[in-house]
């Protein structure tokens, strides 16, 4: 008998990079656990991490994340509890979200989902190269996301309780906090605008991507996704702070070196600890 379908159309156009790791991660885990084959158009991971998934074949229903099921025409919904069930809910369908749901209910799969974002050979090498090079400037690596650039499009819209810029003050508190409790601490930064926010972190000599990579390598490795390298240093240092943005809580849940985590919670007007694999990927709090 053919083997039934998953697929997921709209992977590599629905969102961001952050926005493909979930959705990847989730497709994966639905075709793995329920047995059926998982279909993709090409995208990113294609390059990045050999992902080579079948193309799909032809025009499936499309399924629809519950929260989004007023949006998109469907015939049903799916939610975050779709892993309890002993068989597949659907089959021969076209998965449509963003599959953040609290990481807790696919924690149990925590290794397969990192098996999954493993750059190819020479793309690691590369990039360890970098890593290399950063950890030759001390022995524990701070590393901060900070999110501008399109979120800061978003302060007068109704989702800006979701893509808020937390401003570097709550970092700097976080660093005065925790930077005396560690051996030979480096701050790694990275930013979708970092001249805008590198300067207010001066004291501590931070490192950029720009520092420790090549340029013209990086531009000829990495053309149509010049974040990678950001994403993936973030995946690789002992502490994290991160933005309110599934870009850098993806790399924090790929994180096998990271010994603490924060991320900023608007009504504490600061940065909190929080586990990667038992939390919300995105917190609405409302400025």
């Amino acid at each position: 008998m053919k083997k039934q379908v998953i697929a997921m159309t709209t992977l590599g156009k629905n969102g961001r990079f952050g926005n493909q790791i979930f959705q990847y991660a989730f497709l994966k885990i639905y075709g793995k656990v329920f047995g059926l084959e998982v279909q993709t158009p090409r995208w990113i991971g294609n390059y990045l991490f050999n992902a080579r998934d079948p193309k799909v074949s032809k025009r499936y229903p499309t399924v629809v994340e519950d929260e989004f099921k007023n949006e998109v025409k469907n015939i049903g919904t799916i939610d975050e509890n779709v892993f309890e069930h002993e068989e597949p809910p659907y089959t021969n369908v076209d998965l449509w979200g963003y599959f953040q749901f609290h990481t807790s209910h696919i924690s149990s799969y925590k290794d397969y989902v990192r098996s999954l974002f493993t750059p190819v050979p020479s793309i690691e090498s590369f990039l360890q190269k970098g890593m290399t090079r950063l950890r030759s400037k001390g022995k524990t690596i701070i590393g901060l996301h900070l999110r501008r650039g399109d979120y800061l499009h978003y302060k007068d819209s109704e989702l800006r309780g979701f893509f808020y810029a937390a401003p570097t003050e709550w970092y700097k508190e976080l660093l005065e906090q925790i930077w005396p409790t560690l051996e030979e601490p480096v701050l790694f930064i990275a930013s979708d605008d970092i001249d805008s926010v590198i300067h207010d972190f001066s004291e501590y000599s931070p490192i950029t991507s720009n520092n420790i990579f090549d340029q013209s390598e990086m531009n000829q490795l990495f053309p149509n996704c010049n974040f990678y390298p950001d994403f993936y240093l973030l995946s690789q240092c002992d502490v994290m702070a991160i933005s309110n943005s599934s870009f850098s809580f993806a790399a924090s849940m790929l994180n096998v070196n990271g010994k603490s985590f924060y991320r900023p919670i608007y009504k504490a007007k600061s940065l909190v600890p929080y586990d990667p694999w038992s939390s919300r990927v995105l917190l609405w709090s409302q400025p």
